[in-house]
């Protein structure tokens, strides 16, 4: 699943990554498309089911959020709010027909443009793009690989620089990877030369043969206060889901549950 999704986490909290001596060389750089497929299938599957919990933590409100999704292939996504009680039933559909949004109390199913994927996602640090990522690391963006160290350990770096006309808001995005399995560890977008936002990954379990992190953190650089903290209770890949969940009338259904 894209879900596409703590507080910034020290790159020595997985072991993956060395302690690199002053006179060491740097080893070769992996290829390029390896890494960023990493990146992009990180929480893909043929299908999967999950539930998770969204903490969201503003100078104005504090909010937290249960959630159920599924995916299926690359292009069908449902994510479904089933607490609190005031906004069980508030879902987001990607499906062949675009990207939806649904409010359950007006019963009312409205598609979200192209130019609203930059928004934030139920008053979140989160955007509609993060969530259902409409976007593509490989097609959107050229991509460039480097080597990092940051507090005595090498690391992996990968630099996504849109490319021309491509639905992208950031001037570039950069990931800070473990080097054993590519396991992302942090990610700094930018505006311009300006950070705005860091997403940080924790807490990897593994799945389907790889380690997925199960806790992912975003903080708006300009306010560091605030955050948005995701958590999987349970994540599920290969699970069979039902095809006409992804449709406007699977959506309501499994949204009255």
């Amino acid at each position: 699943m894209k879900l596409a999704w703590l507080f910034v986490v020290l790159a020595g909290t997985f072991g993956g990554a060395r302690h690199v001596c002053a006179a060491e060389p740097p080893p070769r750089l992996p290829e390029v498309k390896q890494v960023v497929d990493r990146l992009n299938d990180l929480y893909r599957a043929d299908s999967s089911h999950a539930r998770m919990t969204m903490k969201v933590v503003t100078e104005r409100y504090r909010r937290e959020l249960t959630l159920e999704a599924w995916t299926r292939g690359k292009d069908d996504a449902l994510v479904v709010v089933r607490a609190p009680a005031r906004e069980a039933g508030a879902a987001t559909l990607r499906s062949e027909e675009g990207l939806w949004t649904y409010a359950p109390r007006a019963d009312q199913l409205v598609r979200i443009p192209s130019s609203l994927l930059s928004d934030d996602w139920m008053g979140s640090h989160f955007t509609n793009d993060d969530l259902m990522r409409e976007t593509d690391f490989l097609k959107d963006y050229d991509a460039s690989l480097a080597w990092h160290e940051e507090g005595g350990q090498r690391l992996l770096q990968v630099t996504l620089a849109p490319k021309p006309k491509a639905p992208v808001v950031w001037s570039r995005v950069v990931f800070l990877l473990d080097p054993g399995d590519y396991m992302p560890l942090r990610a700094d977008y930018f505006d311009g030369a300006k950070i705005v936002r860091t997403l940080s990954y924790a807490d990897p379990h593994p799945l389907a043969g790889r380690r997925i992190p199960f806790t992912m953190v975003m903080v708006p650089t300009d306010k560091p206060g605030e955050s948005t903290r995701v958590e999987y209770q349970d994540l599920k890949f290969g699970v069979k889901v039902d095809p006409s969940l992804f449709t406007q009338r699977g959506l309501r259904r499994v949204a009255k549950r």
